[in-house]
């Protein structure tokens, strides 16, 4: 019993480590991470052509939509500028590995896992993004992405976007969102919440 115990308890522990680095947009690369990931010769590669669900075609398409979202306070529009569970399973997170690096590989439970923690987390930033800004109508005055740009095997991650916007008041604010994804010119959201 007690055996069985810590090896569940190693199990989350792992996926948890997985889950943090895996929230940065960055590849699963820490010891933990290889309990639940593996890369090989066999795994999955990359689709020719991955398409993302109500993507928009530039990152200032994105931004407009983020605004536009704001304005109308409307949580759904917010939602949708996100990856959905299908694509960050079945393309993110085997895709997050060093450019030519093999795809990684993750179990159901894995995958499930790190997804219901992004989730999670998206929903209380996306709640505490509505509450904060929702509304307002909001001009962007600049773009900078604190954590920069980085390639993955599958993907280019703009990582912790920082909007620094202007309301129809004149009064400035700092909006900081997590990484956007670009796959083929098509961008999302891979997290709403910031520093990731």
């Amino acid at each position: 019993m007690e055996a069985s115990f810590l090896m569940t308890m190693r199990h989350r522990t792992a996926i948890v480590g997985m889950t943090a680095v895996l929230l940065a947009a960055g590849p699963a690369s820490s010891r933990a991470n290889e309990a639940t990931a593996s890369t090989s010769p066999a795994a999955a590669e990359r689709p020719a052509h991955f398409v993302l669900t109500d993507a928009s075609q530039s990152i200032d398409a994105l931004i407009a939509r983020l605004l536009d979202a704001l304005a109308k306070s409307d949580a759904q529009a917010l939602n949708r500028l996100r990856v959905t569970e299908q694509e960050y399973r079945s393309f993110f997170l085997p895709g997050a590995s060093e450019p030519g690096s093999p795809a990684r590989t993750y179990d159901d439970a894995s995958s499930t896992f790190a997804w219901q923690m992004l989730e999670t987390k998206n929903a209380y930033t996306a709640a505490a993004i509505m509450k904060g800004y929702g509304g307002h109508t909001y001009r962007v005055k600049e773009v900078t992405y604190l954590k920069g740009r980085k390639e993955y095997a599958w993907y280019t991650a703009y990582r912790t976007m920082s909007l620094r916007l202007e309301d129809e008041n004149g009064k400035t604010a700092e909006l900081v969102l997590g990484s956007v994804a670009d796959v083929d010119g098509q961008f999302k959201f891979v997290s709403l919440k910031g520093n990731s």
